[in-house]
């Protein structure tokens, strides 16, 4: 008869722990390796970095509510892999809101902070702090298709990532917006991510949706035929933004994309460079 104490310890590991293993180890052998570490909070442990985010790889492959079937997925998992784990730790430190809603009106004001370019350095503390939304900005890997996401945690803490994919801050802003459009209109989807190929029309509802309410947070209906008269005429446009107290970027790159027309107004949506203001090297 066994003691009472002694106890049955199986070598045998599960299906979902083998597969975490098998991710682990492909991570340490992707030729990604060295760009995947440098996104290593400083004092963490190399290794139980790359084991996270190879668990979060093995969980969320059959849960993507948007992808391609391409090798562009594989990039995209472990982007995502990467916003999980980041996010996860910046709840875990504190200072977050509880979520409980996000309006119409809160979208309004949030947008309203795009009216200054210092925005882009303290929008993820207003998100946190006020909104009870974590904000991630991880860039993205080269070769990848995607502008941003948005899930939830367990908690129920709604979470954003936006992948810096192009760099202007018209885009910026607009996928922001398009994102917290997602929390204010499909909050109860998002225990499954919501992935974002701002490139790829849509026709669904869900993607339909969150693009107004991201365009007319930031750009109010009352000025639209004011400010999409401005073809290609730079000091009418100002004047217009200066009438409606829109940031002349913000609407150069609505009326390009309206117009499907991306070499006007060049020279000012490329004024600034949001990945080299907020330290992303190339």
């Amino acid at each position: 008869m066994p003691h009472e104490k002694d106890f049955f310890v199986s070598n045998q590991f599960s299906e979902s722990d083998l597969e975490i293993l098998l991710n682990f180890q492909k991570i340490k052998n992707s030729k990604k390796i060295k760009d995947i570490i440098s996104r290593k909070p400083e004092m963490e442990n190399e290794n139980q970095f790359l084991l996270d985010v190879a668990k979060n790889l093995t969980f969320n492959k059959n849960k993507l509510f948007r992808k391609r079937d391409d090798a562009n997925s594989e990039l995209i998992n472990l982007w995502l892999s990467l916003i999980e784990k980041k996010s996860l730790n910046t709840y875990l430190k504190g200072n977050t809101k509880v979520f409980t809603d996000l309006d119409f009106e809160n979208l309004g004001i949030i947008a309203s902070l795009s009216r200054d370019v210092q925005s882009i350095h303290y929008i993820s503390r207003i998100l946190k702090e006020e909104y009870g939304i974590i904000l991630i900005i991880e860039k993205s890997f080269k070769g990848m298709k995607l502008e941003g996401c948005t899930f939830c945690l367990p908690n129920k803490t709604p979470v954003i990532g936006l992948s810096l994919r192009y760099s202007r801050y018209d885009y910026f802003w607009f996928t922001l917006m398009h994102e917290l459009s997602h929390i204010a209109l499909h909050y109860d989807k998002l225990d499954t991510p919501i992935l974002d190929d701002l490139d790829i029309d849509t026709e669904t509802d869900v993607e339909i949706e969150a693009n107004r309410a991201a365009a007319d947070s930031l750009i109010p209906r009352e000025a639209n035929r004011a400010v999409f008269r401005t073809f290609n005429e730079p000091d009418s446009l100002i004047s217009v933004c200066e009438r409606f107290n829109i940031h002349p970027i913000i609407a150069a790159g609505a009326v390009r994309n309206k117009h499907k027309n991306y070499v006007i107004f060049s020279s000012l949506v490329n004024s600034i460079d949001v990945r080299r203001e907020l330290g992303f090297n190339e």
